[in-house]
């Protein structure tokens, strides 16, 4: 499998799961995706930027991968929220086991990638804004591909993964990339308040705060 993972100045030493913040997605880990545009726009802006391309093998890895259904995906945003400390996670015990265990008993986590357009429609999600359905619908509209998040030292390893390319973009390139990246925050910001309207008066839609009190009561 190739993976790819942009950095703003460059790799320095070998690839390390303490190289990424604890706030982002999945916490702390080396962060690649499945498709080339999302890293590409992450790095764009910044003039000392490398892009990555990288062969995996992951046979043998402890892994967990959220699934596309309902509970895979509010797993997911709950999962986010936990490592974004969106809030105080100590009041919903046992979430906050499931989460810790997720960081620290998993080599390799792989999900959703939610950069600045999926973030818009997280942070109205955690807001209260916008319900778990509407949510969902647009997730089904940002079609950004899958992180990879190695957590361990040994999913870094040379066991499982190796550089084979590192390039930087164009001008041209990264011009239209950014351009692009423009474009997409303005038809998600529409998008969203589409889903906002349309689940306005809906049947059966939950919200985060009642979604993350009923999951920690519920949760064994």
């Amino acid at each position: 499998m190739i993976l790819y993972h942009g950095s703003k100045n460059g790799l320095e030493g070998a690839v390390r799961p303490d190289a990424g913040r604890s706030a982002c997605d999945f916490g702390s880990g080396f962060y690649m995706g499945d498709k080339p545009e999302q890293p590409k726009g992450l790095v764009a802006p910044y003039p000392n930027h490398i892009f990555y391309e990288i062969e995996c093998d992951f046979h043998g890895l402890r892994q967990k991968e959220f699934t596309g259904d309902y509970a895979g995906q509010i797993d997911w945003a709950l999962y986010i929220a936990y490592n974004r400390q969106i809030i105080d996670f100590s009041g919903y015990g046992k979430l906050q086991e499931r989460y810790q265990a997720y960081n620290t008993c998993y080599d390799l986590m792989i999900g959703l990638i939610a950069d600045d357009k999926m973030t818009q429609a997280l942070n109205r999600f955690y807001d209260g804004i916008l319900c778990d359905m509407g949510l969902l619908e647009a997730l089904q509209h940002v079609k950004l591909g899958k992180q990879y998040v190695l957590k361990t030292a040994e999913a870094c390893s040379g066991n499982h993964i190796q550089i084979i390319s590192s390039t930087t973009l164009s001008e041209k390139e990264k011009k239209l990339i950014i351009a692009e990246n423009t474009n997409r925050i303005t038809q998600m910001q529409g998008l969203l308040n589409q889903m906002q309207t349309k689940y306005r008066r809906a049947q059966n839609i939950r919200f985060f705060d009642e979604i993350i009190k009923e999951w920690n009561e519920s949760w064994n």
